[in-house]
């Protein structure tokens, strides 16, 4: 079998400081059979200039005359994309010289599979970090989209034929977390999954178009966030009204600085024990692995918002007694060093 063609997509912007390193890491692989378009969405500093000081044949630069924001840009990789698979990665981060050699492997040996994630490592703020994401299965993946996004974008690799031959792109109304609704539209026609390995250095700390979009555009933010729920739910036919789903969008809101109502909270046990009866109705996914899934995100949810320790101890356990779900130890003696932790650092 003659190796697949790996298009390495990396979106630019403003990016001088960290683009030699992040190129660096890509040309230098292990796997070699790679063509690597990156395309630039107007930068102003000298982003272009460094990548054109690069000779490697492979490497494709591909402009935007002015800026055209990341969904078009994302888009426009997909379109120029010739290789059988694409590996995306961001313009500040760093892929381990194994990377795409193990996902193509992986791929190869899993033909089943139209996209996957891996482990990825934080790096560049005040602390590092490996996360080994917890549910790696294509089920519990599916079940988890439902209410966060499960892939780190820049570990994705994809497998170009299902993308194409159902006409999948990024929204262009979505200048947040196209990726999120990039991931639910093909769980909807494929099955994905995640690498048990750790394969991307993940920089954070500095300044980025994401970080601005959170500050700058909270509202919007959310908006975008909710119409994304909205689809997946409509989807796999979860029935709520207008009322539950205004608390499944408040809670399951990806700006963790934004305060949750006592409503929202007194609701949530409610709207979750409605959503497990509807699951077990439809026969969805699998009774209980839905019921962990549910709990394992509503205990990430509540260590990372603000909100009053007892209050989350009640609510959490409230949760896994309608869920039927004992509460375990280990959670309740995590989420007490974590909600200090979290207080420390405000």
């Amino acid at each position: 079998m003659d190796q697949p063609l790996v298009t390495v997509f990396i979106p630019l912007y403003n990016c001088e400081e960290y683009i030699s390193e992040a190129l660096e890491s890509v040309i230098n692989q292990t796997y070699s059979n790679i063509e690597v378009v990156i395309v630039d969405d107007g930068s102003t500093d000298n982003s272009v200039n460094i990548v054109n000081s690069y000779t490697d044949p492979r490497i494709r630069l591909i402009k935007n005359e002015i800026n055209r924001g990341i969904p078009y840009t994302r888009n426009l990789g997909l379109e120029k994309s010739q290789g059988k698979y694409m590996a995306i990665m961001d313009s500040d981060d760093i892929a381990y010289l194994t990377r795409i050699e193990k996902q193509v492997n992986y791929m190869e040996n899993n033909s089943n599979i139209d996209g996957i994630g891996t482990y990825y490592e934080i790096f560049g703020g005040r602390f590092k970090k490996v996360m080994r994401p917890k549910n790696i299965t294509s089920e519990e993946i599916k079940a988890g989209l439902l209410f966060l996004n499960r892939i780190a974008n820049p570990t994705s690799f994809l497998r170009l034929e299902t993308i194409n031959k159902y006409e999948l792109r990024y929204n262009p109304e979505y200048f947040v977390a196209q990726d999120y609704d990039m991931w639910i539209q093909l769980s909807k026609v494929g099955e994905l999954s995640i690498l048990p390995e750790v394969l991307l250095k993940y920089r954070t700390g500095h300044t980025n178009v994401t970080k601005k979009s959170k500050s700058s555009k909270i509202i919007q933010r959310k908006k975008i966030n909710d119409s994304i729920h909205r689809d997946i739910l409509d989807f796999y036919n979860f029935d709520l009204t207008e009322v539950e789903l205004r608390v499944f969008n408040e809670f399951f809101n990806d700006n963790y600085q934004s305060e949750i109502s006592d409503s929202t909270l007194d609701h949530l046990p409610r709207l979750l024990t409605k959503m497990v009866e509807q699951n077990r109705h439809n026969k969805l996914f699998k009774e209980e692995l839905f019921s962990e899934i549910i709990r394992d995100t509503v205990l990430v949810v509540l260590n990372r918002r603000k909100i009053n320790l007892s209050r989350k101890l009640r609510v959490y356990n409230e949760v896994c007694k309608v869920k039927s779900v004992r509460s375990i130890t280990r959670d309740l003696s995590y989420m007490v060093p974590k909600h200090i932790y979290n207080f420390l650092l405000l």
